[in-house]
């Protein structure tokens, strides 16, 4: 997003809680950034034990340091006299709260169904009386319904720009596993894909192997995911793989992507996996159903295949492995055609942009 509006002629300054992650590959950009140290504007995690007896003193930290970066950020703005602060997720307030001091437009790119994993401080009612006097930009219509701000003239839904346009589907001939990539955390729904896989496991002879891509975004949760794959003896079959670079080459070795997240918001690594000519079975709900909706209205046909339940999604495995893939390869190119047109990076970039002037003319 940020190489496509500033082509367009925005100079971007940006603003990260530390000098790690992407902040080198922006300055190669020709990026000014500043890094310092603020936290989500959320309640810490209240799970384990440890996080009980330390909850109360970290919440007063994680306010304290906010209110440290908001003033930081205050005099970043004053020197750079910025027209515009665009704040890339929800859960991180400093930038609103610097913009109203200084009475300039604020952006709030809202990207997650953030009170489905932590809870807003102090409540979520204080974020929505901020979006009230800020704009917004939802990543899709579901996202901006669920924060009350379909309707509004302050907000926008722009698709996230994925990739560049792809001139052409990648053909793999090896596809021998079937995938999930994503944080291990119960909105992502890993539960729900072993439980389906163990029932499909019981109905073949020769069940292909499961490949999980990801971090782990919720400890409990993870050692419940691995208990149940030892439980039911599915060790030999089902693979942790943690975090990984070179995602493409997963995708181009899947039979198929598993899609079983209740809340997601957009969901990468759909229109990514439909990029590298990968077969999707996408849970029926929120930003995932959003996707195959618009695709199923764009071609007239289905661009992947679609679950609700353990159960379905056990028939779509056992017919993903069970049939030739080339049966399945009409879809995975309306799929290819379609997140080439919708999802791009140019796209969202053109669409960011004629926002930001559309915000500045009117303030």
């Amino acid at each position: 997003m940020l190489r496509g509006v500033m082509a367009l002629g925005v100079t971007p300054y940006v603003v990260m809680p530390d000098s790690g992650g992407i902040v080198g590959e922006l300055e190669t950009m020709g990026v000014e950034c500043y890094t310092f140290t603020y936290r989500h504007n959320t309640y810490p995690y209240f799970a384990t034990l440890k996080e009980k007896v330390l909850f109360l003193p970290r919440t007063i930290a994680r306010w304290m340091v906010n209110r440290r970066a908001t003033r930081r950020l205050v005099l970043i703005l004053r020197q750079k006299k910025i027209d515009l602060v665009h704040t890339n997720t929800g859960v991180v307030n400093i930038g609103y709260e610097a913009a109203l001091k200084l009475n300039i437009p604020h952006v709030y790119h809202i990207r997650e169904y953030a009170d489905r994993i932590q809870h807003y401080f102090p409540w979520k009612r204080s974020f929505l009386c901020q979006l009230a006097h800020s704009h917004s930009i939802c990543i899709t219509n579901d996202v901006q319904r669920y924060y009350g701000q379909d309707g509004s003239a302050l907000s926008r839904v722009i698709y996230d720009g994925v990739r560049e346009a792809v001139p052409e589907m990648p053909v793999s001939e090896q596809r021998d596993s079937f995938l999930y990539v994503g944080r291990i955390q119960p909105v992502k729904g890993l539960m729900v894909l072993l439980q389906a896989y163990f029932l499909y496991c019981q109905r073949v002879s020769e069940p292909l192997p499961l490949r999980v891509v990801g971090g782990v975004g919720n400890i409990a949760y993870a050692q419940e995911t691995k208990q149940f794959v030892e439980s039911h003896r599915l060790e030999h079959l089902v693979s942790f793989l943690g975090d990984q670079q070179n995602i493409d080459a997963f995708y181009r070795q899947a039979r198929a992507l598993v899609i079983p997240s209740s809340f997601e918001g957009f969901g990468f690594c759909m229109p990514e996996a439909m990029l590298n000519g990968c077969l999707v079975v996408a849970r029926n709900m929120t930003g995932t159903k959003e996707q195959l909706d618009n695709g199923l209205q764009d071609t007239g046909e289905e661009i992947a295949l679609r679950f609700e339940t353990a159960e379905e999604l056990a028939d779509c495995l056992e017919k993903v492995a069970g049939t030739p893939l080339d049966d399945f390869l009409p879809m995975m190119r309306r799929a290819f055609s379609v997140v080439n047109r919708l999802y791009t990076v140019n796209a969202c970039a053109n669409q960011v942009y004629l926002f930001y002037k559309d915000i500045l003319s009117r303030f």
